[in-house]
Protein backbone atom coordinates (compact mmCIF):
# COMPACT_ATOMS: atom_id res chain seq x y z
CA UNK A 1 0.00 0.00 0.00
CA UNK A 2 2.84 2.42 0.76
CA UNK A 3 4.23 2.15 -2.80
CA UNK A 4 0.76 2.84 -4.21
CA UNK A 5 0.28 5.89 -2.00
CA UNK A 6 3.78 7.13 -2.85
CA UNK A 7 3.01 6.77 -6.54
CA UNK A 8 -0.27 8.63 -6.14
CA UNK A 9 1.61 11.50 -4.49
CA UNK A 10 4.12 11.62 -7.37
CA UNK A 11 1.37 11.40 -9.99
CA UNK A 12 -0.46 14.27 -8.32
CA UNK A 13 2.78 16.28 -8.16
CA UNK A 14 3.38 15.71 -11.88
CA UNK A 15 -0.17 16.66 -12.87
CA UNK A 16 -0.06 19.80 -10.73
CA UNK A 17 3.32 20.75 -12.17
CA UNK A 18 2.31 20.42 -15.82
CA UNK A 19 -0.99 22.18 -15.27
CA UNK A 20 0.35 25.13 -13.30
CA UNK A 21 3.53 25.93 -15.23
CA UNK A 22 4.44 26.93 -18.72
CA UNK A 23 7.38 24.75 -19.65
CA UNK A 24 10.43 26.96 -20.02
CA UNK A 25 14.11 26.08 -20.31
CA UNK A 26 14.53 26.70 -16.57
CA UNK A 27 11.86 24.11 -15.74
CA UNK A 28 13.13 21.37 -18.08
CA UNK A 29 15.40 19.78 -15.40
CA UNK A 30 12.54 19.81 -12.88
CA UNK A 31 10.23 18.08 -15.35
CA UNK A 32 12.93 15.54 -16.23
CA UNK A 33 13.36 14.68 -12.56
CA UNK A 34 9.60 14.28 -12.09
CA UNK A 35 9.35 11.97 -15.10
CA UNK A 36 12.26 9.85 -13.89
CA UNK A 37 10.80 9.62 -10.38
CA UNK A 38 7.43 8.56 -11.81
CA UNK A 39 8.99 5.89 -14.00
CA UNK A 40 11.09 4.45 -11.16
CA UNK A 41 8.17 4.54 -8.71
CA UNK A 42 5.93 2.79 -11.24
CA UNK A 43 8.46 -0.03 -11.54
CA UNK A 44 8.12 -0.54 -7.78
CA UNK A 45 4.31 -0.74 -7.79
CA UNK A 46 2.98 -4.12 -6.68
CA UNK A 47 1.51 -6.44 -9.27
CA UNK A 48 -2.25 -6.09 -9.03
CA UNK A 49 -5.39 -7.25 -10.71
CA UNK A 50 -8.39 -4.96 -10.90
CA UNK A 51 -10.54 -5.29 -7.79
CA UNK A 52 -13.68 -4.48 -9.72
CA UNK A 53 -14.70 -4.03 -13.30
CA UNK A 54 -14.44 -0.36 -13.89
CA UNK A 55 -14.65 2.15 -16.64
CA UNK A 56 -12.93 5.36 -15.75
CA UNK A 57 -13.89 8.24 -17.94
CA UNK A 58 -12.29 11.60 -17.46
CA UNK A 59 -13.74 14.86 -18.60
CA UNK A 60 -11.44 17.10 -20.61
CA UNK A 61 -11.39 19.54 -17.67
CA UNK A 62 -9.81 16.90 -15.42
CA UNK A 63 -6.74 16.55 -17.62
CA UNK A 64 -4.18 19.34 -17.31
CA UNK A 65 -3.60 21.75 -20.15
CA UNK A 66 0.04 21.60 -21.19
CA UNK A 67 1.66 24.92 -22.04
CA UNK A 68 5.11 25.03 -23.63
CA UNK A 69 7.10 28.23 -24.08
CA UNK A 70 7.76 29.32 -27.64
CA UNK A 71 11.49 28.99 -26.87
CA UNK A 72 11.09 25.24 -26.34
CA UNK A 73 10.76 23.12 -29.50
CA UNK A 74 7.60 21.05 -29.02
CA UNK A 75 8.02 18.98 -32.20
CA UNK A 76 10.70 16.29 -32.38
CA UNK A 77 11.57 13.09 -34.25
CA UNK A 78 11.51 9.59 -32.82
CA UNK A 79 11.44 5.93 -33.75
CA UNK A 80 8.99 3.58 -32.06
CA UNK A 81 11.14 0.48 -32.03
CA UNK A 82 14.82 1.17 -31.37
CA UNK A 83 15.68 -2.37 -32.47
CA UNK A 84 14.13 -2.07 -35.92
CA UNK A 85 15.45 0.01 -38.77
CA UNK A 86 12.58 2.34 -39.39
CA UNK A 87 11.91 5.87 -40.46
CA UNK A 88 11.62 8.48 -37.73
CA UNK A 89 8.17 9.91 -37.17
CA UNK A 90 7.12 13.27 -35.82
CA UNK A 91 6.16 13.57 -32.17
CA UNK A 92 4.99 16.39 -29.96
CA UNK A 93 6.25 17.04 -26.45
CA UNK A 94 2.97 18.62 -25.33
CA UNK A 95 1.09 15.53 -26.51
CA UNK A 96 3.48 13.28 -24.59
CA UNK A 97 3.04 15.26 -21.39
CA UNK A 98 -0.74 15.35 -21.86
CA UNK A 99 -1.01 11.59 -22.46
CA UNK A 100 1.07 10.89 -19.36
CA UNK A 101 -1.19 13.12 -17.27
CA UNK A 102 -4.36 11.55 -18.67
CA UNK A 103 -3.15 8.02 -17.87
CA UNK A 104 -2.02 9.03 -14.40
CA UNK A 105 -5.36 10.72 -13.73
CA UNK A 106 -7.20 7.47 -14.55
CA UNK A 107 -5.35 5.70 -11.75
CA UNK A 108 -5.67 8.69 -9.45
CA UNK A 109 -9.47 8.56 -9.73
CA UNK A 110 -9.40 4.90 -8.77
CA UNK A 111 -7.10 5.61 -5.81
CA UNK A 112 -9.31 8.48 -4.63
CA UNK A 113 -12.33 6.15 -4.80
CA UNK A 114 -10.53 3.73 -2.48
CA UNK A 115 -9.81 1.16 -5.19
CA UNK A 116 -6.05 0.95 -4.68
CA UNK A 117 -5.73 -2.35 -6.56
CA UNK A 118 -7.42 -0.78 -9.57
CA UNK A 119 -5.11 2.23 -9.30
CA UNK A 120 -1.96 0.10 -9.19
CA UNK A 121 -3.24 -2.02 -12.09
CA UNK A 122 -4.05 1.07 -14.15
CA UNK A 123 -0.66 2.69 -13.54
CA UNK A 124 1.36 -0.49 -14.24
CA UNK A 125 -0.66 -1.24 -17.37
CA UNK A 126 -0.06 2.31 -18.60
CA UNK A 127 3.64 2.11 -17.78
CA UNK A 128 3.99 -0.98 -19.94
CA UNK A 129 1.62 -0.05 -22.74
CA UNK A 130 1.25 3.71 -23.03
CA UNK A 131 2.42 6.41 -20.63
CA UNK A 132 5.79 4.74 -20.00
CA UNK A 133 6.72 5.12 -23.68
CA UNK A 134 5.57 8.73 -23.66
CA UNK A 135 7.71 9.38 -20.57
CA UNK A 136 10.81 7.86 -22.16
CA UNK A 137 10.20 9.76 -25.42
CA UNK A 138 9.65 13.02 -23.55
CA UNK A 139 12.82 12.49 -21.51
CA UNK A 140 14.87 12.03 -24.66
CA UNK A 141 13.46 15.24 -26.14
CA UNK A 142 13.91 17.12 -22.85
CA UNK A 143 17.49 15.86 -22.58
CA UNK A 144 18.23 17.30 -26.02
CA UNK A 145 16.57 20.60 -25.08
CA UNK A 146 18.54 20.81 -21.84
CA UNK A 147 21.81 20.28 -23.69
CA UNK A 148 21.23 22.78 -26.47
Amino acid sequence: MDKIKEFYTLADKYCRFVSSNELTADLVPVLMELLMELYIAALKLPEAEPETIYNVSLSKTEIPVIRISEQIPAFYWEVFDPFAEETAVGANLADDLYDIAADLKNGMKEFEAGRTGNAAFEWRLGLNSHWGSHAVDALRALHAIRNR
